[in-house]
């Protein structure tokens, strides 16, 4: 009864909305922002593919894919090839339809992903070839970090039944699977009449749709939507300070509003066009969360819409250094550092 007394309350304290005051005098605009023309979209997992496929014993092919993964891109539409991307794939999503060799292509006698949770790939430059691009950059798996080029085609862009944006791009990869470590059992490597058991090659197609909401005068989730008409009409200083009154005396598992209530409030008021505010909202995220990379993301990007790029360059670098394979974080320094 205590808990939900208490989560009650703090609904209605963040829902609660007074009277629009008086709109305060116009702040001197900002500085050019150092994304102008850049969007920065995240990669729709769901609607994204990492495939790959393996000669078996020389006669037929294995087919599998990682089912979990994670990417930005931030694309320039007037100049793609200034555009940049970070993909982070988890070892452990790995997945070909036979559960007794998923296991074992977990295990350390191939992928070790107790030892390698992560594949990664960051481009680090982007070039014009024929109706595509050729994408390099370091990809690293198994620990090892080699320099590949992946032929992409981009798909066009849309925008959805919500309005929401998003890109569409295609590639392949062909890679040797032993210059990166992983090679597995003798009896996998040996040579039969049409080659050996596991082939070495392996073939990777590619799919990524980036996605990028269009900006609305509401949020879905309606704590965060509560938080948001809260900040419009009282300020983000006088919201902030009842925040922290609230989490004063009451445990994390109670707050109504959390990291991603406070980090959805702070992208929301960012694709408004308040970067200004953005920045109170997002200071608020790292100073009560201060070992979470999201909240120095949020603030990191806001820095460069605002012009700043000393604080943004600074502020991502912090994000990377709590989490090295941020991406969002990894493709806005990239445009940073030009």
């Amino acid at each position: 009864m205590f808990r939900s007394l208490v989560v009650s309350l703090l609904a209605l304290s963040l829902a609660a909305v007074p009277a629009l005051s008086a709109k305060a005098p116009k702040a001197p605009p900002p500085a050019p922002s150092l994304l102008d023309g850049v969007e920065i979209f995240g990669i729709d997992t769901p609607h994204s593919e990492i495939g790959f496929s393996v000669l078996w014993m020389g006669i037929s092919r294995v087919h599998g894919s990682f089912d979990d993964f994670l990417g930005s891109i931030a694309y320039d539409a007037k100049d793609p090839t200034r555009s940049s991307v970070m993909i982070v794939i988890r070892t452990n999503s790995i997945h070909t339809g036979f559960e007794r060799r998923d296991k074992d292509l977990k295990s350390a006698n191939f992928f070790d992903v107790e030892k390698f949770p992560n594949i990664t790939f960051s481009s680090r430059s982007i070039e014009k070839q024929g109706d595509g691009y050729l994408v390099r950059g370091p990809l690293t798996i198994h620990g090892v970090t080699k320099e590949v080029e992946v032929p992409m085609t981009f798909n066009g862009e849309m925008h959805d039944s919500r309005h929401d944006h998003r890109i569409g791009f295609e590639g392949h990869l062909k890679l040797n699977r032993k210059d990166y470590g992983v090679v597995g059992p003798a009896p996998m490597n040996a040579l039969l009449d049409k080659g050996i058991v596991i082939g070495e090659q392996v073939d990777i197609p590619l799919a990524f749709e980036g996605w990028k909401a269009t900006p609305r005068d509401t949020l879905s989730d309606r704590t965060s939507d509560s938080l948001y008409r809260q900040v419009l009409a009282r300020g983000v200083e006088p919201v902030a300070k009842q925040f922290r009154a609230l989490r004063a005396k009451t445990v994390d598992s109670l707050m109504v509003v959390d990291e991603g209530t406070i980090n959805n409030v702070g992208y929301q008021l960012l694709s408004q066009g308040r970067p200004t505010e953005a920045v109170e909202v997002f200071q608020l995220e790292v100073v009560t969360w201060p070992d979470k990379v999201f909240g120095y993301v949020g603030l990191g990007q806001t820095y460069a819409v605002l012009g700043n790029r000393e604080r943004a360059v600074a502020t991502l670098e912090k994000a990377v250094s709590i989490t090295p394979e941020a991406p969002r974080a990894q493709v806005i320094l990239k445009r940073l550092r030009g």
